[in-house]
Protein backbone atom coordinates (compact mmCIF):
# COMPACT_ATOMS: atom_id res chain seq x y z
CA UNK A 1 0.00 0.00 0.00
CA UNK A 2 1.10 3.40 -1.29
CA UNK A 3 0.79 5.67 1.96
CA UNK A 4 -1.57 8.91 1.13
CA UNK A 5 -1.20 12.39 2.15
CA UNK A 6 -4.44 13.81 3.33
CA UNK A 7 -5.77 17.43 4.08
CA UNK A 8 -8.21 16.68 7.22
CA UNK A 9 -11.32 19.91 7.51
CA UNK A 10 -13.33 19.43 10.57
CA UNK A 11 -14.31 21.35 13.79
CA UNK A 12 -15.29 18.30 16.34
CA UNK A 13 -13.28 15.46 17.77
CA UNK A 14 -14.39 13.10 15.25
CA UNK A 15 -12.17 15.13 13.13
CA UNK A 16 -9.49 13.95 15.05
CA UNK A 17 -10.06 10.30 15.91
CA UNK A 18 -10.28 9.89 12.04
CA UNK A 19 -6.97 11.49 12.10
CA UNK A 20 -5.18 8.97 14.21
CA UNK A 21 -7.03 6.30 12.19
CA UNK A 22 -5.23 7.41 9.44
CA UNK A 23 -2.34 7.97 10.77
CA UNK A 24 -1.96 4.75 12.27
CA UNK A 25 -2.75 2.79 9.20
CA UNK A 26 0.72 4.89 7.53
CA UNK A 27 -1.13 8.02 5.81
CA UNK A 28 0.40 11.28 5.83
CA UNK A 29 -1.90 14.37 7.34
CA UNK A 30 -0.64 17.44 5.10
CA UNK A 31 -2.17 19.72 7.58
CA UNK A 32 -5.62 20.26 9.53
CA UNK A 33 -8.17 22.87 9.21
CA UNK A 34 -9.75 23.24 12.63
CA UNK A 35 -11.59 25.49 15.12
CA UNK A 36 -11.62 22.63 17.81
CA UNK A 37 -9.01 23.31 20.64
CA UNK A 38 -8.73 19.64 21.12
CA UNK A 39 -7.92 18.59 17.71
CA UNK A 40 -5.50 21.70 17.09
CA UNK A 41 -3.47 20.43 19.93
CA UNK A 42 -3.54 16.73 19.07
CA UNK A 43 -1.93 18.31 15.34
CA UNK A 44 0.54 20.25 16.72
CA UNK A 45 1.39 17.56 19.14
CA UNK A 46 1.83 15.45 16.26
CA UNK A 47 4.13 18.06 14.36
CA UNK A 48 1.18 18.40 11.54
CA UNK A 49 0.09 22.66 10.31
CA UNK A 50 -2.57 23.55 11.75
CA UNK A 51 -4.79 26.04 9.91
CA UNK A 52 -7.72 28.31 11.12
CA UNK A 53 -11.18 27.84 9.14
CA UNK A 54 -10.74 30.82 7.68
CA UNK A 55 -7.55 29.93 5.82
CA UNK A 56 -10.44 28.34 3.51
CA UNK A 57 -11.86 31.59 2.39
CA UNK A 58 -9.17 33.87 2.15
CA UNK A 59 -6.94 31.38 0.56
CA UNK A 60 -4.20 31.20 3.01
CA UNK A 61 -4.23 27.67 2.84
CA UNK A 62 -3.44 27.26 -1.23
CA UNK A 63 -0.60 29.82 -0.68
CA UNK A 64 0.75 28.05 2.69
CA UNK A 65 0.27 24.45 0.60
CA UNK A 66 1.22 25.42 -2.86
CA UNK A 67 3.54 23.18 -4.45
CA UNK A 68 2.76 20.60 -1.71
CA UNK A 69 -0.46 18.52 -3.33
CA UNK A 70 -2.56 16.37 -1.41
CA UNK A 71 -3.96 12.93 -2.46
CA UNK A 72 -7.01 13.47 -0.80
CA UNK A 73 -9.21 16.16 0.58
CA UNK A 74 -11.02 14.57 3.82
CA UNK A 75 -14.45 17.13 4.89
CA UNK A 76 -14.97 15.40 8.68
CA UNK A 77 -17.47 17.21 10.87
CA UNK A 78 -17.07 20.42 8.71
CA UNK A 79 -20.62 22.39 8.10
CA UNK A 80 -19.12 24.68 5.33
CA UNK A 81 -18.52 24.28 1.78
CA UNK A 82 -14.78 23.50 0.78
CA UNK A 83 -13.66 25.92 -2.27
CA UNK A 84 -12.81 24.90 -5.32
CA UNK A 85 -9.30 26.23 -4.97
CA UNK A 86 -8.72 23.94 -1.65
CA UNK A 87 -10.05 20.64 -3.52
CA UNK A 88 -8.17 22.11 -6.33
CA UNK A 89 -5.28 21.02 -4.11
CA UNK A 90 -6.52 17.11 -4.27
CA UNK A 91 -5.10 14.65 -6.62
CA UNK A 92 -7.78 12.02 -6.95
CA UNK A 93 -10.35 14.64 -5.02
CA UNK A 94 -12.27 15.06 -1.98
CA UNK A 95 -14.77 13.41 0.84
CA UNK A 96 -17.29 14.16 3.05
CA UNK A 97 -18.91 12.87 6.26
CA UNK A 98 -22.59 13.35 6.13
CA UNK A 99 -24.21 12.77 9.79
CA UNK A 100 -27.37 11.24 7.29
CA UNK A 101 -28.68 8.23 4.90
CA UNK A 102 -27.96 9.78 1.51
CA UNK A 103 -29.83 10.92 -0.41
CA UNK A 104 -32.97 11.41 1.96
CA UNK A 105 -31.93 13.35 4.72
CA UNK A 106 -29.05 15.56 2.48
CA UNK A 107 -28.55 19.50 4.08
CA UNK A 108 -28.50 20.07 7.77
CA UNK A 109 -29.01 18.90 11.17
CA UNK A 110 -29.82 15.48 9.79
CA UNK A 111 -30.07 13.43 12.85
CA UNK A 112 -32.54 16.28 13.96
CA UNK A 113 -34.88 16.02 11.11
CA UNK A 114 -35.12 12.61 11.11
CA UNK A 115 -35.77 12.57 15.00
CA UNK A 116 -38.61 14.87 14.17
CA UNK A 117 -39.80 12.97 10.78
CA UNK A 118 -40.59 9.59 13.68
CA UNK A 119 -37.83 7.68 11.73
CA UNK A 120 -36.89 4.03 13.01
CA UNK A 121 -33.28 4.04 11.39
CA UNK A 122 -30.79 7.00 10.86
CA UNK A 123 -26.84 6.22 9.33
CA UNK A 124 -24.36 7.88 8.31
CA UNK A 125 -22.63 8.43 4.50
CA UNK A 126 -19.31 9.21 3.60
CA UNK A 127 -19.32 10.40 0.32
CA UNK A 128 -17.10 12.39 -2.58
CA UNK A 129 -17.40 15.58 -2.77
CA UNK A 130 -18.42 16.70 -6.40
CA UNK A 131 -21.57 18.37 -8.09
CA UNK A 132 -24.00 19.87 -5.47
CA UNK A 133 -24.39 19.86 -1.57
CA UNK A 134 -24.23 16.21 -0.72
CA UNK A 135 -24.97 14.66 -4.10
CA UNK A 136 -21.51 12.87 -4.79
CA UNK A 137 -21.13 9.24 -5.10
CA UNK A 138 -21.85 7.16 -2.06
CA UNK A 139 -18.62 5.34 -1.00
CA UNK A 140 -20.02 3.69 2.46
CA UNK A 141 -23.18 4.28 4.60
CA UNK A 142 -23.67 2.81 7.75
CA UNK A 143 -26.99 2.87 9.72
CA UNK A 144 -28.47 2.20 13.16
CA UNK A 145 -31.98 2.20 15.08
CA UNK A 146 -33.13 5.40 16.54
CA UNK A 147 -34.61 3.82 20.04
CA UNK A 148 -37.91 5.51 21.44
CA UNK A 149 -35.63 7.65 23.88
CA UNK A 150 -33.51 9.03 21.51
CA UNK A 151 -32.72 12.70 21.08
CA UNK A 152 -30.94 14.56 18.72
CA UNK A 153 -28.16 14.94 21.21
CA UNK A 154 -28.19 10.89 20.68
CA UNK A 155 -28.46 10.17 17.83
CA UNK A 156 -25.42 12.53 16.98
CA UNK A 157 -23.25 10.64 19.14
CA UNK A 158 -24.51 7.53 17.19
CA UNK A 159 -23.33 9.48 14.11
CA UNK A 160 -20.33 9.98 15.66
CA UNK A 161 -19.78 6.63 16.29
CA UNK A 162 -20.67 5.29 12.88
CA UNK A 163 -18.56 7.61 11.27
CA UNK A 164 -15.59 6.79 13.36
CA UNK A 165 -16.28 3.28 13.19
CA UNK A 166 -16.25 3.26 8.87
CA UNK A 167 -13.49 5.43 8.56
CA UNK A 168 -11.24 2.67 7.87
CA UNK A 169 -13.03 0.84 5.60
CA UNK A 170 -13.32 4.02 3.78
CA UNK A 171 -9.52 4.53 3.89
CA UNK A 172 -9.56 1.13 2.03
CA UNK A 173 -11.37 2.21 -0.51
CA UNK A 174 -9.50 5.37 -1.48
CA UNK A 175 -6.10 3.69 -1.08
CA UNK A 176 -7.88 2.06 -4.32
CA UNK A 177 -9.29 5.33 -5.90
CA UNK A 178 -12.34 3.27 -5.65
CA UNK A 179 -15.20 5.32 -7.79
CA UNK A 180 -18.53 4.71 -5.19
CA UNK A 181 -22.10 4.44 -6.82
CA UNK A 182 -23.73 7.07 -7.89
CA UNK A 183 -27.26 8.27 -5.46
CA UNK A 184 -30.60 8.52 -6.92
CA UNK A 185 -31.46 12.17 -6.59
CA UNK A 186 -34.96 11.64 -7.07
CA UNK A 187 -35.42 10.51 -3.81
CA UNK A 188 -33.34 13.76 -2.36
CA UNK A 189 -34.58 15.55 0.46
CA UNK A 190 -32.50 18.78 1.21
CA UNK A 191 -32.63 20.45 4.64
CA UNK A 192 -31.27 23.89 4.07
CA UNK A 193 -29.53 25.53 6.89
CA UNK A 194 -32.87 28.29 7.05
CA UNK A 195 -35.63 25.25 7.34
CA UNK A 196 -37.22 25.50 10.85
CA UNK A 197 -40.07 22.88 12.38
CA UNK A 198 -43.92 24.48 11.61
CA UNK A 199 -45.15 27.15 14.05
CA UNK A 200 -41.65 28.08 15.41
CA UNK A 201 -41.90 24.62 17.17
CA UNK A 202 -44.75 25.62 19.03
CA UNK A 203 -46.76 22.19 20.05
CA UNK A 204 -50.00 21.25 18.10
CA UNK A 205 -52.45 19.50 20.58
CA UNK A 206 -54.61 18.79 17.63
CA UNK A 207 -51.50 15.94 16.35
CA UNK A 208 -50.92 12.58 17.50
CA UNK A 209 -48.96 12.41 21.20
CA UNK A 210 -45.87 10.26 19.29
CA UNK A 211 -45.08 12.91 17.06
CA UNK A 212 -45.58 15.97 19.55
CA UNK A 213 -43.11 13.88 21.81
CA UNK A 214 -40.48 13.07 18.54
CA UNK A 215 -40.72 17.30 17.87
CA UNK A 216 -39.24 17.52 21.51
CA UNK A 217 -36.83 14.71 21.25
CA UNK A 218 -36.09 15.53 17.94
CA UNK A 219 -34.95 19.20 19.64
CA UNK A 220 -33.12 18.55 21.86
CA UNK A 221 -29.58 19.12 21.74
CA UNK A 222 -28.63 18.65 25.45
CA UNK A 223 -25.63 20.71 26.65
CA UNK A 224 -24.92 21.61 23.49
CA UNK A 225 -25.83 24.74 21.14
CA UNK A 226 -29.62 24.16 19.63
CA UNK A 227 -29.29 25.32 15.92
CA UNK A 228 -32.53 25.05 15.34
CA UNK A 229 -35.20 26.46 17.73
CA UNK A 230 -37.18 25.22 21.18
CA UNK A 231 -40.02 23.78 20.99
CA UNK A 232 -42.81 25.61 23.26
CA UNK A 233 -46.70 25.95 24.49
CA UNK A 234 -48.77 28.80 25.15
CA UNK A 235 -49.88 28.66 29.17
CA UNK A 236 -51.38 31.61 31.49
CA UNK A 237 -50.27 34.10 28.93
CA UNK A 238 -46.64 33.24 28.18
CA UNK A 239 -44.78 31.50 26.23
CA UNK A 240 -42.97 28.53 28.02
CA UNK A 241 -40.40 25.93 26.73
CA UNK A 242 -40.73 22.26 26.21
CA UNK A 243 -37.55 20.04 27.98
CA UNK A 244 -38.80 17.16 27.56
CA UNK A 245 -42.13 15.09 26.46
CA UNK A 246 -43.12 11.62 26.73
CA UNK A 247 -46.84 9.55 25.59
CA UNK A 248 -48.94 9.04 28.86
CA UNK A 249 -52.42 7.52 29.16
CA UNK A 250 -55.58 10.20 28.92
CA UNK A 251 -57.79 11.59 26.68
CA UNK A 252 -60.60 8.36 27.02
CA UNK A 253 -56.92 5.96 27.51
CA UNK A 254 -58.75 3.44 29.09
CA UNK A 255 -57.19 1.23 32.14
CA UNK A 256 -55.78 2.49 35.15
CA UNK A 257 -53.44 5.13 35.33
CA UNK A 258 -55.77 7.39 32.81
CA UNK A 259 -54.83 10.73 33.41
CA UNK A 260 -58.25 11.45 32.41
CA UNK A 261 -60.29 13.23 29.84
CA UNK A 262 -60.55 16.69 27.89
CA UNK A 263 -60.58 18.31 24.27
CA UNK A 264 -56.54 18.69 22.73
CA UNK A 265 -55.04 21.62 24.42
CA UNK A 266 -56.80 20.86 27.86
CA UNK A 267 -54.92 20.64 31.11
CA UNK A 268 -55.26 17.15 32.11
CA UNK A 269 -52.64 17.17 35.17
CA UNK A 270 -50.28 19.24 37.10
CA UNK A 271 -47.36 18.42 39.26
CA UNK A 272 -44.31 20.49 40.11
CA UNK A 273 -42.76 21.53 36.59
CA UNK A 274 -44.91 19.38 34.60
CA UNK A 275 -48.29 19.20 32.91
CA UNK A 276 -50.12 16.57 31.18
CA UNK A 277 -52.27 17.71 28.33
CA UNK A 278 -54.76 15.87 26.36
CA UNK A 279 -54.08 15.38 22.72
CA UNK A 280 -55.36 14.00 19.27
CA UNK A 281 -55.07 10.39 20.44
CA UNK A 282 -54.14 10.52 23.50
CA UNK A 283 -52.00 12.66 26.42
CA UNK A 284 -48.27 13.94 26.78
CA UNK A 285 -46.27 14.97 29.83
CA UNK A 286 -44.61 17.60 29.35
CA UNK A 287 -41.72 18.86 31.48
Amino acid sequence: MTPLDLLLIGNESLTRECGEIARARGHRIAAVVTRHAGTAAWARDAGIAVHAPAALRDGSLVGALAGNSVDWVLSIANLNLVPDAVLGLACKGGVNFHDGPLPAYAGLNAPAWARIAGETRHGITWHRIEGGIDEGRVLVQRDFAIEAEDTALTLNAKAWEAGQGSFAELLGLLETDTPGTAQDLSRRTLFERAKRPAAAGRLDFGRPAAELVALVRGLDHGPYANPLLTPKIALDGRVIAVGAAEVVPGNGAAGEGAAGKGAPGTILSREDQAIVVACADGAVRLD
